[in-house]
């Protein structure tokens, strides 16, 4: 029996008097789109970062592919990947400088690195320093390299977010293409394009920390 990507039990999260996370249950059985949605506050991207191992719950457990992602964080290196709501590049470093990097630790060719980043429109500007860009280039930047190489999971805080039209439809179609092939995509967004919807495999609804809907839906 093959071992989920995601398990989550029980999960509570709180800081200081917010009680960010209340006892929510979600599992992720493997390939394709996952959805999170949910307004800002309920919750989508605390659990997301304690999915990415980034945060540990107060009480509860996750495990991803088996393992606790906090204290196995190095055994889910290369496996996992995640763009969280805290992401940034050092200000004084260029995109393709860290595209270059990101490329090479993770053994992706370069001729895929240039058609995402040339998809996205980063190769515009992905030579000056972070620093200068502006909110959406910023975000562009990030995405590519969240998307530079080949993880079992991938997990997106609000990848949509400062994007304009012709750029949210663009990742959508990256994001579809890379989950049929087989590729395990946790969205956690309040932006829901029609598309995505339709190609998820499931749709969590969250309200204040907890889950108050889960849908699955066939692919067809």
């Amino acid at each position: 029996m093959s071992v989920p990507a995601v398990v989550a039990r029980g999960v509570r999260k709180v800081y200081l008097f917010n009680v960010a996370l209340d006892n929510v249950d979600y599992e992720v059985d493997g390939g394709g789109i996952h959805i999170i949605m949910g307004p800002n506050g309920s919750g989508k991207s605390t659990l997301l970062s304690i999915i990415a191992g980034a945060e540990r719950p107060s009480s509860g457990y996750v495990k991803v592919l088996g393992l606790d992602p906090w204290r196995d964080s190095e055994k889910l290196a290369g496996k996992v990947k995640a763009l969280l709501d805290r992401a940034s590049l050092p200000p004084w470093a260029s995109c393709r400088e860290v595209a270059e990097i990101t490329a090479r630790t993770s053994r992706t060719p370069w001729s895929d690195v240039l058609e995402t980043a040339e998809a996205l429109g980063v190769t515009s500007f992905w030579g000056r320093p972070y620093g200068t860009y502006s909110t959406g280039m910023k975000r562009k930047a990030l995405l590519l390299t969240a998307l530079i190489g080949d993880p079992e999971i991938l997990l997106l805080d609000e990848p949509y977010q400062g994007l304009d039209s012709g750029s949210v439809e663009t990742l959508t179609k990256i994001i579809i293409e890379r989950a049929t092939k087989g590729q395990t995509i946790i969205i956690a967004t309040h932006i829901t394009p029609e598309k995505l919807v339709e190609n998820a495999r499931t749709i969590a609804k969250m309200e204040l920390g907890r889950i108050v809907e889960l849908r699955k839906q066939p692919i067809t």
